[in-house]
């Protein structure tokens, strides 16, 4: 996303520092990240117990982060879910996904894949290696594209079968295939999740969205034809709402609620 774009200077070496006075932490604790009052890091000085997994994360102005898990303290400790840091700020969100996903990924990644054998740290990448195979392994990113598409002053909106208990109507979106381009991706999903089709592809803005580890590519499109069919098992409502009469939707925090209150704000103006 581009809230905090240019706000910050976000480095992301192959091979971090050694931990020093000046570094911050990002503590977990059973999958839940331990707050500093209103922030997520930490000053080294300070840390509130035993941290075990160690793991670099990146330079954020200049400052070196850390992520570990908290083995145990003696203080009451204030904690929240990856999602809840999202509304604490972009940067912060970031920092926090990628923290995760590091630590996910050296514990998900100890053995080759193809000989079983343990792997080794690349020296000055974010990579495993498997000395026997010679075969490497970063960490994963999964691509997603995710789609506002407009008929005028409406947009179509759909509520999964997973996620209607939450009760709101979001955009379509799905997993690009391998071999697909992210617009045959757009449109392949579109026909298979609700039967239309589109013109005018645009593309809009991503978002790193680390449930597990996916990467949204937000698109914009118009209506070009076809009946709303929803692809059963999948989707279990979608139609049309008028821009200015929308159902409960997410909120701005994610790619999907920006797009829509984007579009939003386009047709107040307009």
């Amino acid at each position: 996303m581009l809230y905090e774009l240019g706000a910050h200077r976000i480095e992301l070496p192959g091979q971090g520092p050694e931990p020093g006075p000046n570094s911050r932490y990002i503590l977990w604790y059973e999958d839940r990240i331990i707050l500093n009052g209103d922030t997520v890091a930490w000053d080294g000085s300070r840390l509130p117990g035993e941290v075990h997994e160690l793991e670099f994360v990146a330079l954020l102005n200049g400052h070196a982060y850390f992520t570990a898990r908290l083995r145990n303290s003696d203080e009451t400790l204030d904690s929240c879910t990856l999602r809840d840091v999202a509304y604490l700020g972009e940067t912060q969100f970031m920092l926090c996904a990628r923290a995760r996903a590091h630590l996910d990924w050296v514990k998900q990644h100890r053995f080759c894949g193809q000989c079983g054998q343990p792997v080794t740290q690349v020296e000055g990448e974010f990579a495993k290696q498997c000395e026997p195979c010679r075969l490497r392994f970063y960490p994963r990113i999964s691509p997603c594209i995710i789609v506002l598409i407009t008929r005028g002053r409406e947009v179509l909106l759909a509520q999964g079968e997973k996620h209607k208990e939450q009760g709101w109507y979001s955009t379509l979106a799905g997993f690009i295939e391998s071999g697909e381009s992210a617009e045959q991706a757009v449109m392949r999903e579109v026909k298979e999740e609700v039967n239309v089709e589109l013109r005018n592809l645009q593309y809009l803005n991503s978002q790193a969205w680390p449930f597990p580890n996916q990467l949204m590519l937000g698109f914009q499109a118009e209506y070009a034809g076809g009946e709303i069919v929803p692809a059963v098992g999948e989707i279990a409502d979608a139609r049309w709402f008028d821009i200015d009469d929308l159902p409960k939707i997410p909120p701005t925090i994610s790619i999907a609620g920006w797009m829509i209150r984007r579009y939003q704000q386009l047709m107040a103006n307009s």
